[in-house]
């Protein structure tokens, strides 16, 4: 162990010293930023994540162009086990990597990247990056590459391939519970698998993405995290960790929550979340530990037995139940919902902004569970039903934000979570395209990803803000 320290200890210091040589060729990260310690972030996180980002970096054979020190980081057995590398269009290169963290048999998360390239498994150099925390229910690619999974939807549609297209280095997680084989029947390892284990993860992914992007060459700075619904109440956990480390293990250096109330005044959206609270606390009572996701099921149903009767929504045929679901209410009064809808007789009969068979795509590339913990986890958090210890410290979260949400989502309620954090660049970019009084019809939560006119309305408002920052 003592040899680990001291290897880390030099490394920290040849980080530095090689950065602020690069300080003359481009436009660097604050100094704090480039003070990273390896040794205090390897202790942080419980992981050596300079020794998984060499392997990262091996394993995709990404040209090296930093050479740190010399000697080599113990990797205690944890490293990656799974990678491939696809073309999505032209120049635009999707990487996964299957990461194990911990001993036990589904400790295991997955980092994404996807980039431009100049030539294959040759990423470009560029200051500007982007990492996505997903939300429930989904997966990166699901929700920033939904073209993947879906065969009547462009191969390059997706935000990150938007992003990629403008030189923004996009890098993920699928958290733990997404890897879960479906052959499972014994979800007890889920027992634990709360808020505190997602945003550590989080954590531990950044810190890989952040050097392995400092190994190939570019600015070794702390990279902007984007969370999608409750992957907002995950960014926000991890904010809240990092108030209270040093600055150099430190990696997040803005926010860009995505479509969450993770406080709320609104008592109609706050019974929503308290009814989250309570199912999954008689989950964890009765010791069910693995949340049940219908996505998979409805959208199955949908294509393959339309006019059947739902076994989730009984009176509803299974089309009926898939449409509801998309654009019916969802989240409770007043009109928040997944996806803009076209309504007959006050009942979801199309959508506005995607197609049927699209959104079917979308739900069957989904897993069948979550941990229970985290849902109540994050309910908590939102509802203050109980003391949560993860926004102990939003006072102290001054990083720049862009609030970025839908009308038809969670909308302006979101914006009113800002009163307890202590950021002073704050920025809202609500999505409304219709008067007040029609929101039931508006925009909604998952259009922000999936809605033919997302990249004009939420992904450029996104971008501009990242090249701001």
């Amino acid at each position: 162990m003592k040899k680990l320290i001291v290897i880390l200890a030099a490394l920290s210091i040849f980080v530095l010293l090689n950065s602020c040589q690069k300080d003359q060729l481009q436009s660097p990260a604050p100094q704090e930023e480039l003070a990273l310690n390896f040794q205090d972030l390897a202790q942080s996180l419980d992981l050596d994540v300079y020794g998984i980002a060499k392997e990262l970096v091996a394993t995709a054979e990404w040209p090296v162009e930093v050479e740190m020190a010399a000697g080599e980081v113990e990797t205690r057995g944890i490293g990656v086990h799974n990678y491939y590398r696809q073309v999505i269009a032209d120049d635009i290169a999707h990487y996964w990597f299957t990461v194990r963290i911990g001993s036990g048999p589904y400790s295991r998360i997955a980092i994404h990247r996807v980039v431009k390239e100049w030539a294959p498994n040759r990423p470009i150099n560029t200051s500007k990056a982007l990492f996505f925390q997903h939300g429930d229910a989904k997966d990166f690619v699901g929700m920033t590459l939904p073209g993947l999974n879906s065969p009547s939807t462009p191969r390059d549609f997706g935000m990150a391939a938007y992003l990629a297209k403008n030189d923004v280095d996009v890098w993920g997680i699928d958290q733990a519970w997404n890897l879960v084989p479906d052959n499972v029947t014994d979800y007890s390892f889920m027992a634990d698998w709360g808020l505190d284990k997602q945003q550590k993860d989080l954590r531990r992914a950044m810190g890989i993405a952040r050097l392995a992007r400092y190994l190939t060459g570019s600015p070794n700075a702390r990279m902007i995290l984007a969370g999608y619904s409750s992957g907002v109440a995950t960014g926000f956990a991890a904010l809240n960790a990092e108030t209270q480390i040093g600055q150099g293990q430190r990696n997040i250096k803005g926010f860009i929550p995505i479509d969450l109330a993770i406080k709320t005044d609104d008592q109609k959206m706050l019974n929503t979340f308290l009814a989250e609270y309570y199912r999954t606390r008689e989950l964890l009572d009765n010791e069910t530990y693995e949340d049940f996701i219908v996505f998979r099921m409805l959208g199955q149903l949908g294509k393959e037995d339309p006019d059947g009767e739902s076994p989730i929504f009984p009176g509803f045929t299974n089309m009926q139940a898939a449409m509801f679901l998309g654009a019916g209410l969802i989240y409770g009064e007043p009109h928040s919902h997944f996806l803009a809808g076209m309504r007959e007789n006050d009942f979801p009969v199309g959508f506005q902004f995607l197609t049927v068979d699209q959104w079917l795509d979308f739900m069957q590339a989904a897993p069948l569970y979550e941990p229970a913990q985290f849902v109540n986890d994050y309910s908590v958090m939102m509802t203050g039903i109980e003391d949560s210890p993860f926004d102990d410290h939003f006072a102290e979260i001054t990083v720049p934000i862009l609030n970025l949400a839908a009308y038809g989502g969670l909308g302006y309620p979101s914006e009113y979570a800002f009163s307890f954090i202590g950021s002073t660049d704050v920025t809202h970019h609500i999505i409304q395209l219709l008067p007040d009084d029609q929101g039931m019809l508006d925009f909604g939560h998952i259009d922000i990803f999936l809605a033919n006119n997302a990249e004009e309305l939420a992904w450029q408002p996104l971008l501009e803000w990242i090249e701001e920052h």
